[in-house]
């Protein structure tokens, strides 16, 4: 019958396009270029996993002083540092909210240096070898989305666990998002827009002006150690990568305060039940990120949303210096040849 040969054919057709499919999708990671690309994520993630581990004291004083910021009397950095440890105990600096920390900062920076040279490609059609600073800005900044949509619930265990002055959570990561989990399926991305603002502010300003810093420190320790000293381009990415770690910290030191003091709010709002309008608002609303900001310059003044900065320079300086030290050597270490940045 001429229909059902149609059909047939038609069917036919259908399961060769399929196949076809299927074979340049495998085709393509099985290629040399995808697997080149996808080898970079061993050294970025040994180089995360490092520098976020060795810099997570810093990050508790640094959330401590920034959520600080809504609160009507001012405390010193002493004092919330001295509650801190009466709550949770000295080692607490090093291991309460460390496993979302770790994990929020390892994925939020593999992302983002995985992600970098494949969007500086798509969007510029060069590679980062090839790039400019304003090519490096944009990809850079452009790289902080993916990175946020994967973090904040992260973030907010995080943030829950750092400032749980009443052990409700136990420093228990998984206590800390169902806390916001069971106020709706999108209650733990409140925050999103303030996340991914401060990554943008810092990563893309990071990565741009890396090459810069590296280009002047290298020199630099090259006359100090000598130049066949194998300490001197260690030492060299070390302190350029602090350099711009640093830079990138003092950018978006106001934009990370005000999201830390937004996610604060809406763990505290998450005691009780919250509407979804209410969520998607602390969620994706820039009117209700911007108000969080007006109140805490209405009660403590402008200068209040600088408060941690020397903290926060030591830690994403401190970040930025390891990270710019170690993937290299991990690169090295497990021979990937690809440019990372």
């Amino acid at each position: 019958h001429p229909r059902r040969l149609e059909v047939m054919a038609d069917a036919i057709n259908s399961d060769v396009e399929h196949h076809n499919h299927r074979t340049k999708l495998s085709s393509f990671f099985a290629s040399d270029s995808a697997k080149t690309k996808m080898s970079t994520l061993l050294p970025i993630s040994a180089g995360c996993v490092a520098s976020a581990a060795v810099m997570y004291p810093m990050d508790v004083i640094r959330a401590l002083r920034m959520a600080s910021a809504s609160e009507q009397a001012s405390v010193s950095t002493v004092q919330l540092v001295r509650n801190f440890i009466y709550t949770h105990g000295v080692l607490g600096l090093a291991k309460q909210g460390v496993l979302p920390e770790i994990a929020r900062a390892t994925l939020m920076r593999v992302l983002q240096f995985f992600t970098y040279p494949l969007l500086h490609e798509a969007l510029f059609s060069i590679p980062t070898s090839e790039s400019t600073p304003q090519t490096r800005l944009i990809a850079g900044m452009a790289a902080s989305l993916p990175s946020a949509l994967a973090i904040t619930p992260l973030e907010n265990a995080k943030i829950a666990l750092q400032l749980d002055n009443e052990k409700r959570f136990g420093n228990s990561m998984g206590a800390a998002v169902r806390h916001l989990w069971c106020r709706g399926v999108l209650a733990p991305y409140v925050g999103l827009q303030g996340v991914f603002t401060r990554s943008a502010i810092s990563f893309g300003p990071y990565i741009a002006t890396l090459p810069y810093a590296n280009s002047v420190t290298i020199p630099a320790m090259k006359r100090a150690f000598g130049d066949n000293s194998p300490l001197a381009a260690k030492v060299g990415n070390l302190t350029g990568g602090f350099l711009a770690g640093s830079f990138g910290a003092a950018l978006n030191c106001p934009f990370d305060l005000v999201r830390t003091n937004l996610q604060k709010q809406a763990i505290a709002l998450a005691k009780e039940p919250m509407t979804t309008a209410q969520i998607l608002r602390l969620s994706f609303s820039y009117t209700d990120y911007i108000e969080v900001a007006r109140q805490i310059v209405v009660r403590r003044g402008v200068g209040a949303l600088y408060m941690g900065l020397t903290f926060k320079i030591v830690h994403i300086g401190g970040v930025g210096a390891l990270n710019a030290a170690l993937i290299p050597e991990f690169k090295r270490m497990f021979k990937v040849d690809r440019a990372i940045f």
